[in-house]
């Protein structure tokens, strides 16, 4: 046994009483297709669940009354649906810091939105108030990382994931760790004390590193993560965090580049857009200014910016267009093999991870 691991402690095989979404287990071992996996708040829904008054809020709030981020309803229908002709019906789970009590309200809300979808993962937030552990109401790195590491022990091996989470809380870090993870980069002490260094319990930092154990070579699933810069973070700090990740500043510039890996069709992302204008007032020039900046980003190339603008003009959303010239290239899963030849230290794993230069 690692000398890591305290002899005397008891393995937890549920450490946060998650319930992974039966559907996700029926399918295909042979599956290779994608699964969506998506926060909600701040990433869907505009609320607040990291205090005692936010979950209480969110508790009292009835699912009319929830308040959606600008376009990602539409993003979600299109994922689930796909980009073939005929309705694909992609598995899409959400992973939720919210407590299982807010359940019913969370499932009425999707409905209004005409969201389906596989589940949701809960965490138990009210145990933590109920025992006063107020600290970990917004500690969400173990919960996210444990509840991922389940998932990848009932998804099939082959399946594609796209993450979705926002940069108010610690998303970013536990999707750019988990696929660091999957990778091989970090594990044991390593990891244990990289999950210490991130505010995670001793006790819990060492089952989840552990758990982590049973995967000796599980490949890397992990295909691209975006971030809803929703608290004004610098996009530039998460492409420093992982190339996996696209920093993306509203729900128009991720529908551009979800569109560019072939994952929703074209009319969703002029759907997206009419909903910017229509119910949250964006009018063409911001239209046109945010596509500029997210193409400067790097979230999507020339080609895509110019095919899908000059359809937004077609259907009068655009006022103006430019031609994008310089395709400067999108970073992501074309760069893994590059960075799976590198293992990296844990000085550097530290440094990656202590949010420096995030805002």
């Amino acid at each position: 046994m690692p000398c890591w691991y305290n002899k005397s402690a008891v393995l937890n095989k549920n450490l946060f009483e998650i319930k992974i979404p039966r559907s996700l287990g029926d399918l295909s071992p042979d599956y290779s297709g994608y699964v969506f996996i998506s926060d909600i708040d701040k990433t869907y829904l505009a609320t607040q669940i990291d205090s005692i008054s936010g979950l209480i809020k969110a508790a009292f709030e009835t699912a009319e009354r929830k308040s959606n981020i600008p376009g990602f309803s539409i993003v979600l229908r299109a994922l689930r649906r796909g980009a073939q002709d005929e309705a694909q019906k992609n598995p899409l789970v959400f992973l939720s810091a919210s407590p299982p009590q807010l359940e019913q309200k969370l499932v009425s809300k999707m409905s209004l939105d005409g969201i389906e979808f596989d589940g949701i993962i809960f965490k138990n937030q009210l145990a933590h108030v109920r025992k006063a552990e107020l600290k970990k109401l917004r500690e969400h790195v173990a919960y996210k990382l444990y509840a991922l590491l389940k998932l990848r022990e009932t998804l099939p091996k082959n399946s594609q994931w796209v993450l979705f989470g926002d940069d108010s809380e610690s998303d970013a870090f536990v999707f750019s760790l988990f696929s660091d993870i999957m990778a091989g980069h970090v594990r044991g002490s390593d990891l244990v004390e990289l999950l210490k260094f991130l505010g995670v319990h001793r006790d819990e930092a060492i089952e989840l590193g552990w758990m982590c154990r049973s995967f000796k070579d599980p490949g890397q699933p992990v295909k691209a993560i975006y971030i809803n810069l929703e608290t004004g973070s610098q996009p530039e700090y998460y492409r420093n965090l992982s190339p996996l990740i696209y920093p993306t500043e509203n729900s128009l510039q991720m529908s551009f580049s979800l569109f560019e890996k072939k994952l929703i069709r074209e009319q969703a992302v002029v759907s997206v857009a009419k909903e910017l204008v229509m119910r949250y007032d964006f009018n063409s020039e911001e239209l046109f200014k945010t596509l500029v900046r997210g193409f400067e980003l790097k979230l999507y190339g020339a080609a895509i910016s110019n095919y899908l603008t000059s359809i937004l003009k077609q259907k009068s959303l655009l006022t103006e267009q430019t031609q994008f010239s310089e395709d400067i290239g999108i970073l992501g899963e074309e760069l893994m093999t590059e960075i799976d030849s590198k293992k990296p230290s844990l000085a550097s794993f530290k440094k990656k991870y202590s949010g420096e230069g995030r805002y």
